[in-house]
């Protein structure tokens, strides 16, 4: 499937119609798809991914969530999109469902979700979406998600097939391969025994790369095990591994004389550092005594202080309480002034509501004044403007004839008119004479006018209704407040009122404000006071504390002095200053023991290691001689029959020498992507003990570290190393599939984010391995913000935000150099 244009409508962030023709990228190599952050890149691919599957890419943006906010609301939401598969051109078009307005009345409709189908032949479209989408996986030969597991590589998607486990990745290839079917079995096992020929030689390579890597500091030994190097250990494996143990069991001797010189030193220490011990301890014990002293005299000056301050504290109380009984008399007055001045502002309130009544009706009469004058002059204008209009069409009338005369009357040729060959004095065409144009833009002004002369009639009559129905109610209003119905004595009265109204008020507020002063201070005095209490019992339990205090420390005093004084009489004939240096001795002993018994410890854990690995490795490949002739038998075990042997059902061996040949693939380019130091491995550890016809081989992979020489998970590698192993295994299942499943075609491939975790130098790798891809007749797709990949390649499509005057929404350019 290579896709050839591609048209979205009010999709994404794309507010009107966005034409992209991949056509002008050619028909293979890579295109960069690059542009401002959130303008819309990723609505590229999930644009062709909804358009054949009615699924976004990366499965985060769900359909109710396609429409543009940038469109127009009568912009239709759609995606069209033209591709090839196998030499023919299809067209397949969707829209999502979502909200237009109605095109009966008024509102808004649902537009109801759709697909169309189109083939290059004279066969029926489909246009049921069910169908469609039925006929899609039928054509390419792949559903929704393995389309996106093998073709894109999706943003925050790459890891999924490299983490899936065995029961999704065996679904995925049942579809892919038609493992239903085993037609072609036998000559499949033909090639397995010349795999297993060739596993022979992986497994001796491995063994001499993991014997490269023992850990020798003996100059004879190091002589032995370069002389079998240069014989890439042929048939002296055995033979290297005895001396191996020979060489481990040096170090294991050297290892105990190590332990024994350290515990020497660890006891001498110990006794330096009792020696040191004590004289720390008696300058801790001198320190602690001035401490202390220091510490005595301080408590008892803070005694003597709060005596004083207690005195201080009781008067201030005693003032508190006087002035506390004063300021609670004004809480009384102050609520009876309140209910008052609550009277009085309902009174405020609703004279001010028929000030604003009346005001509001003169604005109404003033507004009403002017939408007459505006009449007067949309009638003058409208007389002004048709009387333009019939002049100008006069004129056209009579330059009709100067218009026949000059194109029409010739020398020698009958007039149309009058039937004359002779034309002595033909009408000359008027240099001003009006168009046929100008006579329907003057009438266009005529009516234009005419209908803002009719809208301004109606405007007015509406006015003049309101302004009545005002005055009723403000009458109404002033007869229920001051007991009259003239407009006049209404305004007059409010306002006097109004007046006398807000002088009370005022006259309230200042009286409340001078009582409310009062009563804030009694509140702020009672809180105060209360206050001052706690702070006077606080102080007190401070002083009792501290008096506790101090004759704690007279009798920790004491002991302080009897303390020092033993530590006196035992370090008597001590030298302080040749101790400190006999311990620094001692202490750089035991660092340089310690780092040989390191160094040691990891040389033994490094040949114990790859004994047991090469022992592994030996096995193995003394293994693959047996299961070579298994292979050669297993036609007699199709069905898992036979009793006594290992059963292995037929569709997961099938799917096992699949996903062999796609990590064979992948590995030829994660190994140099990755420079040597991974090869992603199919986990066989479920081989070994399947007993049951029901048993399935495991389809799990395992990473192989030939830096470390372990195997782990592929969970364990980093967000740029499983971008890379990721990429890998889906460019080998892409060929995998190519080359083994009849029907699917895969000519693009389309690869979203990710290079921004590589460093320089896998990045470089990366970009290889896909143009040697390319190089076929396929068209990689690649969304990243890596500012070195848009020097690396040529072809682009940018992707930018619209700004300012430009509208709004996103806009694409394609750049083919």
């Amino acid at each position: 499937m290579r896709p050839l244009k591609l048209i979205m409508s009010a999709f994404g962030p794309y507010a009107g119609q966005t034409v992209i023709d991949f056509s002008q990228l050619g028909e293979q190599g890579l295109y960069l798809i690059t542009g401002d952050t959130g303008a819309g890149k990723t609505v590229i691919f999930d644009a062709v991914s909804y358009a054949l599957y009615g699924q976004t890419s990366g499965g985060v943006r769900d359909a109710n969530m396609l429409r543009s906010q940038y469109a127009d609301a009568d912009t239709p939401t759609f995606v069209e999109l033209e591709f090839s598969f196998r030499g023919k051109c299809y067209r397949v078009k969707r829209n999502p469902e979502y909200r237009r307005p109605a095109k009966r009345g008024t509102g808004m409709t649902k537009e109801k979700a759709g697909a169309e189908l189109y083939y290059p032949d004279d066969r029926v479209p489909v246009t049921r979406m069910s169908e469609v989408d039925k006929s899609i996986v039928e054509l390419l030969g792949l559903n929704h998600k393995q389309f996106t597991q093998i073709t894109m590589i999706a943003q925050g998607q790459f890891r999924k097939f490299l983490d899936t486990n065995t029961d999704e990745r065996s679904k995925i290839f049942r579809d892919l391969f038609h493992t239903y079917f085993f037609q072609q079995l036998q000559d499949k096992l033909k090639q397995d025994a010349a795999a297993k020929r060739n596993e022979f030689a992986e497994q001796q390579r491995r063994s001499e790369q993991a014997l490269n890597g023992v850990s020798c500091i003996y100059p004879a030994y190091t002589e032995q095990l370069q002389s079998f190097a240069l014989r890439h250990y042929e048939g002296c494996v055995e033979e290297v591994l005895t001396l191996v143990d020979t060489i481990t069991a040096l170090d294991e001797k050297e290892q105990q004389q190590v332990a024994a010189a350290a515990a020497i030193v660890t006891k001498n220490l110990t006794a330096l550092q009792d020696s040191l011990g004590a004289i720390a301890k008696k300058q801790q014990l001198e320190k602690y005594m001035q401490t202390t002293e220091a510490k005595m005299v301080s408590m008892q000056k803070q005694l003597e202080q709060e005596a004083a301050a207690a005195v201080q504290r009781q008067e201030a109380l005693q003032k508190l309480e006087a002035e506390v009984n004063e300021a609670q008399k004004g809480e009384v007055e102050l609520a009876q002034l309140q209910t008052e001045r609550q009277q009085l502002a309902a009174r405020q309130r609703e004279l001010l509501q028929l000030q604003d009544m009346q005001q509001r009706y003169q604005r109404q009469e003033v507004v009403l004044l002017q939408k007459r004058q505006e009449y007067k002059q949309a009638c003058d204008n409208f007389n002004h403007l048709n009387e333009l209009s019939d002049t100008c069409f006069d004129r056209f009338l009579s330059a009709q004839a100067g218009l026949l005369a000059h194109d029409k009357l010739k020398p020698g040729k009958p007039c149309p008119v009058c039937g004359s060959c002779e034309h002595p004095q033909p009408v000359q065409l008027a240099q001003d004479a009006p168009t046929e144009n100008d006579v329907e833009q003057a009438r266009a002004k005529a009516e234009a006018a005419q209908k803002i002369r009719d809208g301004l009639i109606g405007e007015g009559k509406a006015l003049k209704e309101h302004l009545e129905l005002d005055k009723t109610l403000l009458l109404g209003k002033g007869v229920e407040l001051l007991g009259c119905d003239d407009l006049k004595l209404i305004a007059e009265r409010a306002q006097s009122e109004l007046k006398d109204v807000n002088n009370k008020i005022t006259a309230l507020r200042l009286k409340m404000g001078f009582l409310q002063e009062k009563v804030e201070q009694y509140r702020k005095l009672a809180k105060t006071l209360e206050q001052q209490k706690a702070v006077d019992k606080q102080a007190e339990a401070a002083a009792q504390s501290i008096r506790q205090q101090l004759a704690g420390a007279e009798g920790q005093l004491q002991e302080l002095k009897k303390q020092l004084a033993e530590q006196n009489e035992l370090l008597t004939y001590v030298d302080e200053q040749k101790l400190q240096q006999e311990h620094e001795k001692l202490l750089v002993q035991q660092r340089e023991l310690e780092l040989q018994d390191k160094r040691l410890y990891a040389a033994i854990k490094n040949n114990q290691r790859i004994k047991q690995e090469v022992s592994g490795y030996e096995a193995r490949r003394a293994a693959c001689e047996a299961e070579y002739s298994l292979i050669n038998s297993l036609s007699a075990t199709l069905n898992g029959t036979l009793t006594g042997k290992k059963r292995v059902n037929l569709e997961t061996y099938v799917q096992m020498h699949y996903f062999d040949k796609i990590l064979q693939r992948a590995n030829v380019r994660l190994l140099h992507m990755s420079r040597g130091q991974y090869e992603l491995c199919r986990d066989k550890m479920q081989d070994a003990d399947s007993k049951t016809g029901n048993s399935k081989t495991g389809l799990d992979l395992e990473v192989k570290d030939y830096y470390s020489g372990n195997l782990r998970s592929v969970k364990t590698l980093s967000g740029g190393e499983s971008f890379m192993a990721s990429l890998a295994l889906a460019l080998g299942l892409a060929d995998e599939v190519q080359s083994c499943a009849g029907g699917i075609q895969l000519d693009t491939m389309f690869v979203d984010e990710g290079f921004g975790s590589l460093d320089d130098s896998s990045l470089q790798q990366a970009i290889a391995t896909l143009q040697g891809l390319s190089e076929g007749h396929r068209l990689v797709g690649i969304i990243s913000h890596v500012h070195d990949l848009q020097e690396m390649i040529d072809k682009k499509i940018l992707v930018r935000k619209k700004r300012g005057q430009q509208g709004t929404g996103s806009e694409v350019a394609l750049v083919v150099d």
